[in-house]
């Protein structure tokens, strides 16, 4: 069987499209930015561009002439920026997480600060008392409270003397004593607890 023959015009494109190859035979030791380019497998844009970021150097041949890549120093170079580069980006990750730990715990560290700033500033505004003077104003007032609840009792005696017999009203006014210091002693237990309810 014969094969078609394609035609002339399109053999000429498939030739364009296909990059030419610049590498034939043995490698010389001073070569371009297109040679460095198909060796490291990229374009040449991007070989000038590692040559202006300081990774690839040129030189100038032993022979003279224009500025050259040395190969066999430009694929080492490459190599040691890629090795480097790969350590980073591994170590990077990790570092990037440290960072962001540093950051959230700075963030929490200034939150703290400043909540205790506002505390101590609202103590010095008067907002708030120590808690030794806050006990010795709970007690004051709870003496002053059994004081005023413990008088309850022999006044409505005072109010039942015309409208009862002094027994009923004598038991009355021991009935209401007992229940005022019952309740009382209750309300001092949760008031003061680490007091033992003593008013």
């Amino acid at each position: 069987m014969a094969r078609k023959k394609a035609p002339a015009g399109t053999q000429k494109k498939a030739a364009e499209k296909k990059p030419a190859s610049v590498l034939r035979g043995q490698l010389p030791t001073y070569a371009g930015a297109a040679v460095i380019a198909q060796l490291l497998g990229f374009s040449v844009r991007r070989v000038q561009q590692l040559t202006q970021e300081g990774i690839l150097e040129t030189s100038v041949p032993p022979e003279g002439g224009a500025r050259k890549y040395n190969i066999r120093e430009t694929v080492q170079k490459y190599i040691e920026y890629t090795e480097k580069k790969t350590k980073e980006s591994g170590s990077g990750n990790r570092y990037a997480e440290l960072m962001i730990r540093k950051l959230e715990a700075e963030a929490e560290l200034k939150e703290s600060q400043g909540q205790l700033h506002r505390l101590k500033t609202a103590i010095a505004e008067g907002k708030y008392i120590s808690a030794e003077q806050a006990g010795g104003e709970l007690s004051d007032f709870m003496a002053g409270f059994k004081k005023f609840a413990l008088n309850i009792p022999p006044r409505v005696a005072g109010t039942l003397a015309g409208y009862a017999d002094d027994v009923t009203v004598r038991s009355i006014e021991k009935s209401l004593r007992r229940e005022l210091e019952t309740m009382l002693k209750a309300f001092a237990d949760a008031a003061l607890p680490e007091e033992g309810g003593q008013i």
